[in-house]
C-alpha cells in the first residue's frame, strides 16, 4: 500500500470516530439558535445598579402611639435695637462778614496805601482788590493789572496784567485801555504789536487821555505798523497838546516849522516851543533856545538862546549839550564826547 493510500485511510478513520463521539453526547448540551421569525428573542435582565441592595421583607407594623413632644420653651423677646447716637455736628467756622463791592475796593485801597488804620500790605491789597475785581469793579480790575505789571505783592506777570486790563477796558475804562496800549507798544508781551497798541490807544484817546493821543501821533508820524501819515500825526499831537501834554507841544512846534501835516508857520512853531519850555520841558527849552540863537522867525538873541540851551544841558539833554559844544568848543569842552 502506498503512502498516499495510507493517508487517505487514516483521514476516513478519524472522521468516523468523530461522528461516533458527537452522537454519544447528551441532547441538552447544545441548543441551536432560533431562526429568524421562529420566536421572540428574550431581552437580558437589566444590569445591577451599584450601591443598592434588595429590600428586606417588611414585618407587620405595630400601632405606635406618638411620644409626647416637649413643649417648646418660649423664645425671649428680641431686644429693641439701639438707636445710633447722633454724631456731634462740626463746629461752624465763624463766617466772614459779607462786604459790598465798594467795601472790598476800599479795603484794598487802605491796605495799598496804609491808610485808615490799615497796615500797608500789597498782598492784602491784592486779596481785596482781587475779590472786588471778580465782582466787576473796573477800578479794582485796573489796579490788579497795575500790581501784576509792577510786581507789587506778587511776581511780575504781564499776561495777567493784560487780562485784568482787558476786563476793565471792555467796560470802556480809559486808563485800562491806555495800559493795554503800553503793553502792546513795548515788548512786555513779546514783539511789539503796533496795530493792537493803536487800537487801544484810540479807545483811550477818545476819552481825552493825552498820553494815548500823543502815542497815536507818534505811531502815525513814524509809520509804525502802518504807512506814515503826517496829517493824522498832527491831528493827534494837536489833541494831546490841547490836553496839556508837553511833549506833544514840542512836536507840534516841529511839524509847524517843517510844514508837515500843517501849513508852515514859524510863529506857531515858536508859540508851541515856548509853551513847552514854560512848563519845564528840556526839549522845549533847547528848541526855543535855537530859535532865539539863530533868529528863526523872531529877532535874533544869542544870549537868550545860549541861556535856554544851558538850562536844557543842565537837565542832561544831549541835544542841548551837543549844540553848546558846536557854539563854543573851548567853553563847553565837557560836552565834547556827548553822542
Amino acid at each position: 500500500m502506498t503512502e498516499r493510500s495510507r493517508t487517505g485511510a487514516l483521514i476516513l478513520f478519524l472522521l468516523f470516530l468523530g461522528v461516533a463521539l458527537f452522537t454519544a453526547l447528551p441532547s441538552s448540551a447544545f441548543t441551536p439558535p432560533p431562526l429568524p421569525g421562529d420566536e421572540e428573542e428574550i431581552a437580558p435582565p437589566p444590569p445591577p445598579v451599584f450601591g443598592e441592595e434588595p429590600p428586606e421583607p417588611k414585618k407587620p407594623e405595630e400601632e405606635l402611639k406618638p411620644a409626647p413632644q416637649p413643649k417648646p420653651e418660649p423664645k425671649p423677646a428680641p431686644k429693641p435695637a439701639q438707636k445710633p447716637k447722633p454724631k456731634p455736628k462740626p463746629k461752624a467756622e465763624p463766617k466772614e462778614p459779607s462786604y459790598t463791592v465798594d467795601q472790598l475796593y476800599r479795603m484794598g485801597l487802605n491796605a495799598y496805601k496804609g491808610e485808615n488804620g490799615a497796615a500797608q500790605s500789597f498782598p492784602e491789597a491784592l486779596k481785596w482788590w482781587g475779590r472786588a475785581a471778580a465782582k466787576g469793579h473796573v477800578v479794582a480790575q485796573y489796579n490788579m493789572g497795575i500790581m501784576y505789571k509792577k510786581g507789587e505783592g506778587t511776581p511780575k506777570d504781564f499776561k495777567k496784567a493784560r487780562d485784568f486790563f482787558l476786563q476793565a477796558a471792555r467796560e470802556k475804562y480809559a486808563p485800562a485801555a491806555e495800559q493795554l496800549g503800553h503793553l502792546y507798544y513795548g515788548d512786555f508781551l513779546g514783539k511789539p504789536d503796533y496795530g493792537e497798541a493803536a487800537r487801544w490807544y484810540e479807545q483811550a484817546a477818545q476819552k481825552n487821555r493825552a498820553f494815548s493821543q500823543f502815542r497815536l501821533g507818534l505811531i502815525h508820524y513814524k509809520g509804525l505798523g502802518r504807512p506814515k501819515d503826517a496829517m493824522k500825526a498832527f491831528y493827534w499831537f494837536d489833541e494831546a497838546a490841547k490836553n496839556g501834554f508837553i511833549d506833544a507841544m514840542v512836536n507840534l512846534g516841529v511839524l509847524y516849522e517843517r510844514g508837515e501835516g500843517a501849513v508852515f508857520s514859524r510863529e506857531k512853531a515858536f508859540y508851541w516851543y515856548k509853551q513847552a519850555a514854560d512848563k519845564g520841558s528840556p526839549l522845549g527849552m533847547a528848541y526855543l533856545g535855537m530859535v532865539y540863537y539863530q533868529g528863526r522867525g523872531i529877532p535874533k538873541d544869542e544870549r537868550k538862546g545860549i541861556s535856554l540851551l544851558e538850562q536844557a544841558a543842565a537837565k542832561n539833554l544831549a541835544y542841548a549839550q551837543r549844540e553848546l559844544y558846536k557854539i563854543n568848543p573851548l567853553k563847553y569842552m565837557k560836552y565834547r564826547n556827548v553822542k
